[in-house]
Parts: structure tokens; sequence; C-alpha cells
């Protein structure tokens, strides 16, 4: 089984985006680097449009 075929809600911009600014503001938290959450909605955003405009196509093609 391949990774999107196991976890296919991954395909999908904003609960990648979730996930992803979740883990790193905990993972932060946990090591006392207090980063606004803001700021990292932000930077997970800025790099998940640098992707896509890359050509990366791991998103589905659902509006968000």
């Amino acid at each position: 089984m391949k990774f999107y075929e196991k976890y296919p809600q991954l395909k999908e911009k904003g609960f990648l985006s979730k996930v992803l600014t979740d883990t790193v503001f905990s993972t932060m938290s946990l090591e006392d680097q207090q980063v606004p959450k803001p700021k990292v909605i932000e930077i997970v955003q800025s790099l998940l449009a640098e992707q896509e405009l890359k050509g990366r196509q791991f998103f589905s093609n659902q509006s968000h």
C-alpha cells in the first residue's frame, strides 16, 4: 500500500497545512522555542505555496 493510499487526507492542502503547523508548533514548544502560532502558520503556508509553484502535484484538485 502506498503512503497516499493509506492517508488520502494528506492530499488535501488544508489538512496537510494544519498537521504540519500543529506538529512544528508543538515540537518547538517542547524544545522551549517560543514562536507565535501565526508565524508558524505563515511559514508553513509559504513553504506549501513554494512547492506548488515548483509544480509539485501532491494535492488533490479540491478547492480550499
